[in-house]
């Protein structure tokens, strides 16, 4: 009970204190805008200097600040639970609402000064001239009997319990008032919408790009690490091997991890050109020296869009992670190569005895993992296509990324990156 009662006297406190604010300002400005009519002309009638001060208050709310100051008061005062909105950049919208909303203001602080330091006090006086029998200054003559002094006792409760009880109708209106004029307009929501969805956008694509860079360098590490922990004893070598491709896909990571926080810091343009051919022959020797054996067939023109070719990098990566993570051994095939108008990229590997399509976990992928939801997401951005799923006992992902030959560009095949000569890239470290 006592706190309730806490409660409602604050509630009343700063419902209270927010109209004597609006009252003070609108009570200086109609002097002010008495005295500056009076001074030019003389007997103007009321009308003209209420009019007046309207558009003067009207102008108060355009002035710069404005809508800051009542936004903090409808906070602070009239506790508002709506979203209040102080824009960067005004828009008329924004200027027509607080305008609207210092008029209310000022109006409603004066009505309640009005009701509680003019009405209230003359109901009082009126009431105690009626008990007392005789006037104390209020100008209203005497009742002339008992019942007619009875009804204007009656009377003099009622107005003055109303001008006592104006503040609370007139706080609660303008509380829930206040979401909607110094609310949010259509033109916001938008706005937050868009800069929401940017948000949203910016996050999936940093999960992606982890995924395919870290994601991806995980893998090859942990392959890696098991195939020396296994021959550590028997082929040194190997280990030792193993221990290299380690090395250097970590620092791969750390550089390409590096350079995405770059990114995001806005200290590195994400469109600088990207060498395809060393990038891809990284790619797919870094999965040779992991045990993968990778049957590449590359042939793209020179000149690719900066975009164009990191996703073609980033679906080669997800592609051979793929199918060394889920495939079955025996040979992989990759093929990237330009058709007319397009670029295709097909990876093909031998399925894992016993995956069932469509069960999530390591054996199955046909549900989709986050590395094809990805796949999908980058080739969408070019209008493109994505097949990928089981066919017989191959696992094959497709795609196909729209691209028209830019003025200027000449074919220039990249040859298989496999080099016969270098037995390292040939070595399986699980043997």
């Amino acid at each position: 009970m006592q706190a309730t009662t806490r409660h409602l006297v604050r509630y009343l406190a700063r419902r209270f204190a927010w109209h004597m604010l609006g009252a003070a300002i609108g009570l200086a400005l109609v002097l002010l805008v008495y005295s500056l009519l009076f001074s030019a002309v003389t007997g103007l009638p009321a009308v003209v200097v209420a009019v007046v001060a309207v558009a003067a208050a009207v102008g108060l709310g355009l002035v710069p600040g404005a809508r800051e100051l009542e936004v903090t008061a409808a906070r602070a005062l009239l506790d508002v639970d709506a979203e209040l909105v102080v824009p960067a950049r005004p828009r008329p919208a924004h200027r027509v609402r607080t305008a609207g909303w210092v008029v209310l203001h000022l109006a409603t602080g004066m009505l309640v000064a009005v009701c509680l330091f003019a009405v209230l006090p003359g109901a009082v006086l009126i009431g105690v001239e009626t008990v007392a029998g005789r006037p104390f200054g209020s100008g209203v003559p005497l009742p002339d009997s008992a019942p007619e002094a009875a009804l204007r006792l009656v009377a003099c409760a009622v107005v003055g319990l109303l001008a006592l009880a104006a503040t609370w109708p007139l706080g609660a209106a303008a509380s829930a008032l206040a979401g909607r004029v110094l609310g949010p307009t259509p033109h916001d929501r938008m706005e937050t919408a868009l800069a929401r969805a940017g948000r949203e956008a910016e996050h999936t694509r940093l999960a992606r790009e982890l995924h395919d860079g870290i994601g991806h360098a995980l893998t090859v590490v942990s392959v890696q690490a098991a195939a020396g922990r296994r021959v550590v004893a028997a082929n040194p070598d190997a280990a030792a091997d193993a221990l290299a491709a380690i090395e250097d896909t970590a620092r791969s990571a750390l550089a390409e991890l590096d350079q995405l926080l770059a990114v995001l810091r806005d200290d590195a343009d994400d469109a600088a050109p990207l060498a395809l051919a060393p990038a891809l022959n990284d790619v797919v020797s870094e999965h040779r020296r992991a045990g993968l054996d990778v049957n590449a067939r590359i042939d793209l023109p020179a000149g690719l869009p900066a975009l164009l070719s990191r996703t073609v990098q980033r679906i080669v990566t997800e592609g051979l992670t793929n199918a060394h993570r889920h495939g079955g051994p025996g040979p992989v095939r990759l093929t990237v190569e330009q058709d007319g108008e397009e670029v295709r990229i097909e990876v093909v590997n031998p399925a894992r005895a016993g995956a069932r399509p469509g069960r999530a976990g390591r054996a199955g992928r046909a549900s989709g993992g986050r590395g094809l939801s990805g796949v999908r997401e980058r080739v969408a951005l070019f209008g493109g296509t994505v097949e990928a799923g089981p066919d017989g006992d191959r696992w094959v992902l497709r795609a196909t990324l729209p691209w028209t030959t830019m003025p200027g560009t000449t074919p220039a095949g990249l040859t298989d990156p496999a080099d016969p000569a270098d037995p390292a890239d040939r070595k399986d470290p699980d043997a």
